[in-house]
């Protein structure tokens, strides 16, 4: 949905040949460990963060292989775990609901709650802001790094 990202490579190498290259691979983002494994045909990037304590938000990477005529195709899709996704998506919700609140005061309110209904709609963007700009410096910044990753090393 809204924190996935997608990408695509082209690499010159036979697929199987970078598959058997990159699995097992370990490397590090922002002192972070992630690990490059095998799972249901897919090539999956995964950090351990097993002892991290200030990390919130952190990104699964599946790679998937396509031969092309030059070589191969890399698809790239990055999505938030399972267990890190429940604050921003609340967040969100919160967001929203804030914003559709200003704008219904705004106009169903006759004028009478104007302030009110500018104050809901700004305090629903600037938590938005803050929110995706906290995104930009840690889960965004990860994806953007294993992208740069993968591409130096297929």
């Amino acid at each position: 949905m809204i924190f996935r990202r997608y990408s695509t490579i082209q690499s010159n190498k036979n697929a199987e040949d970078v598959k058997r290259y990159l699995l097992g691979q370990h490397f590090k983002v922002h002192v972070l460990d992630f690990e490059i494994s095998e799972k249901d045909g897919d090539i999956k990037i995964i950090p351990h963060a097993e002892h991290e304590e200030h990390i919130y938000t952190l990104p699964i990477t599946r790679l998937r292989f396509a031969p092309s005529s030059k070589g191969s195709t890399i698809k790239m899709m990055s999505k938030p775990r399972r267990i890190d996704i429940g604050g921003p998506y609340l967040i969100m919700i919160f967001v929203t609901f804030m914003v559709i609140a200003g704008i219904m005061l705004y106009l169903l309110g006759e004028g009478k709650y104007e302030n009110t209904a500018y104050i809901l709609g700004g305090l629903g963007i600037l938590i938005f802001g803050f929110l995706w700009f906290r995104l930009e410096r840690g889960y965004f910044d990860y994806i953007r790094k294993i992208n740069k990753w993968v591409k130096a090393n297929v």
